[in-house]
């Protein structure tokens, strides 16, 4: 390989390509090349490494345990002679053409992993004087450096498609028009508000009364005076809601879209501190974001019955699809799918049940869907928790109902049918009870993951304070056997990270997909429930409770930070290959093929199973998993 080629070469590696054709020509005089053969240790765990290595061709591992096999023993197979090894080391990743490493080992004086040829391999060698140099000599090189994978996925966002969209993804209230405040007193009359409304041309004005502030709407002066026939001349303030749901102007315009579709509203009051903007109206942030999620929480709202659910459910996949290429991040696009899915949830559930009914009964969603995880359309996990001595004759055939209903909305039947048709899964509060002390007092593999499941519910319709009494039993119990926790932890390293030794990543025999959920969002997922298992902890959502479990500082933050990242970016890619295979008219599932990303995105994914590695033995450690047979 030429002088030329090697700056050639050079010029397409990140963060090289960053530097003008002098200075890259001026390093590529530095570089020689080596040739490797398999089994050969270029770097061990401790030793200060000598050099970068850029890989021209070939491939090397990254290990975690001692190189020093008989590679022999394994018949001059690197795989083989790891198998005979049994646990000593593990792969971490697969390095192919183009890859580097150990720049890492490089600045911080020694590796924590070793490196060990797979087959005859070519290196580029930048030694490790001239690089420490050049680090400190190129800003742009120390910043990539120091960059932990939290910002690499940031920069992985911005050489995206939706380039162009940042403005959309970050528009905050403020960017928005906020209708000014219009305040009446509680004594104004109804028809004085009205008029005011119709000076200011506004549906809304604010009533003051005393200390406090209240908001009255158009609608809320019709009912009064139309439905209720009450005097035009009586005061305003008796109608007037005084518990404001308000947000601050510097906040995200797209969260305001989730609070007024959580609190199922119109306008949100515009506040920082006491000081009070505005109004916020739905119809102006709608014009703003411009996606239909608004037309399908509007169709639920005024649905008279199954038919009009269902044309309000089969539009959801396009919406998703609709802000995921406007740029919006999967964390939100999850939070607002979920919103709308219990808002149909409730809406069935409405339709289907009598009020007596309503008032003792208490409906859950489980698994992703309770902790707000959920993207596209998978099966359902619902429960009813019933109280205790209430009996209702028709129960059996609106269960039933229920489930079919969703079932023809599009949500596929549970395989393990957890749903509320299932009278396992709906049964009164005592009932459920038992079934936590079998659970937590006798536990087995099955009923692991139905508490897993259960003890991610969130409360969607009726009586939630039925929810809140079986949990409070639970943790009860969960205080005399304490051993529950390292057990239910387990399950958290119970499936291989998809790095092995032929490819980067680990497929299935019979397909070239690997399953993204079981090695990499499962973990993650569950390491953090049994944490917050343990830590008693309210919040359901994963990237809430690594949030909360940051602050009573249970790892650094920054891994914190890291873990979140990982498991949006994992939440995307999963998300992006199920919209893949929908429009291809395939069933979607968990499985992506890494040959679908590009080169960044693949490293990213590699370097986002570390992390989730790191994590798996952080779990192992913190619940003590190698003391459990």
């Amino acid at each position: 390989m030429t002088t030329l080629d090697q700056k050639s070469f050079l010029a397409r590696q990140p963060p090289f390509n960053r530097l003008s054709e002098t200075e890259l020509a001026s390093l590529a005089k530095e570089l020689k090349i080596g040739h490797f053969q398999p089994g050969e240790v270029l770097l061990k765990a401790g030793e200060i490494p000598a050099c970068l290595y850029f890989i021209i061709d070939g491939a090397v591992y990254e290990i975690d345990g001692d190189p020093d096999l008989s590679y022999q023993e394994g018949g001059g197979s690197l795989a083989a002679a790891a198998k005979s090894a049994g646990s000593m080391w593990c792969v971490i990743a697969l390095y192919g053409a183009e890859d580097t490493f150990d720049a890492d080992a490089l600045l911080e004086g020694a590796g924590t992993h070793s490196f060990v040829v797979s087959e005859p391999t070519r290196c580029l060698q930048m030694p490790r004087p001239v690089f420490l140099q050049a680090v400190q000599s190129h800003p742009q090189l120390s910043s990539f450096y120091k960059q932990k994978i939290s910002q690499r996925l940031a920069a992985l966002h911005e050489v995206g498609d939706n380039q162009d969209l940042a403005a959309f993804t970050i528009a905050r209230i403020q960017d928005t028009y906020i209708h000014p405040p219009v305040f009446v007193s509680a004594q104004t009359s109804i028809h004085q508000t009205a008029m005011a409304m119709k000076a200011h041309k506004i549906n809304s004005v604010l009533v003051q009364y005393g200390d406090e502030t209240g908001i009255v709407t158009a609608t809320d002066l019709r009912e009064a005076a139309i439905i209720q026939r009450q005097s035009v001349d009586d005061a305003v303030g008796p109608l007037a809601t005084y518990e404001l749901i308000s947000m601050k102007p510097d906040d995200f315009l797209f969260n305001a879209l989730l609070r007024m579709t959580h609190h199922n509203v119109n306008r949100l009051v515009i506040r920082d501190s006491k000081a009070i903007y505005g109004i916020l109206e739905q119809i102006d942030l709608l014009s703003y974001l411009s996606n239909h999620s608004h037309l399908i929480a509007l169709q639920i709202d005024r649905a008279r019955s199954q038919e009009d659910l269902k044309r309000a459910s089969r539009d959801l996949v396009n919406v998703i699809r609709d802000l995921h290429d406007k740029g919006i991040k999967i964390r939100y696009i999850m939070q607002l799918v979920s919103e709308l899915n219990k808002k149909l949830l409730r809406k069935l559930f409405a339709l289907l049940v009598p009020s007596e009914l309503m008032e003792n009964a208490c409906l859950l969603v489980l698994g992703s869907e309770g902790r707000e995880e959920q993207v596209l359309k998978t099966d359902q996990d619902n429960a009813l928790i019933l109280r205790d001595d209430f009996n209702h004759l028709g129960l059996e055939q609106i269960t039933r109902e229920f489930t079919e209903s969703l079932i023809d909305f599009g949500y596929p039947r549970c395989p393990g049918n957890i749903m509320v048709s299932n009278p396992y899964w709906s049964k009164p509060v005592s009932a459920f009870k038992d079934e936590l002390f079998q659970w937590i007092v006798h536990p087995t593999p099955d009923s692991f993951l139905q508490f897993a499941i259960f003890f991610d519910a969130m409360a969607v319709a009726g009586d939630d304070n039925l929810l809140r009494h079986v949990k409070d039993h639970m943790y009860r119990l969960l205080g005399d056997h304490r051993s529950f926790y390292s057990q239910f932890a387990k399950s958290t390293v119970a499936f291989e990270t998809p790095l092995g030794f032929f490819t980067n990543f680990v497929v299935e025999k019979d397909r070239d997909e690997l399953d993204i959920k079981k090695g990499g969002i499962f973990p993650i997922v569950h390491g953090i429930r049994s944490l917050a298992l343990e830590y008693r902890l309210p919040q359901t959502n994963t990237v809430d409770r690594i949030t909360a479990l940051s602050q009573r500082n249970l790892f650094k933050p920054s891994f914190g930070i890291e873990l979140i990242e990982v498991f949006t970016y994992l939440s995307t890619l999963r998300a992006e290959a199920g919209l893949r295979k929908i429009r291809e008219g395939r069933t979607q599932d968990n499985y992506l093929n890494p040959k679908d990303l590009n080169k960044l995105q693949r490293e990213v994914l590699r370097d986002s199973f570390k992390i989730v590695n790191e994590f798996k033995k952080f779990i192992s450690y913190h619940f003590k998993l190698g003391m459990i047979s």
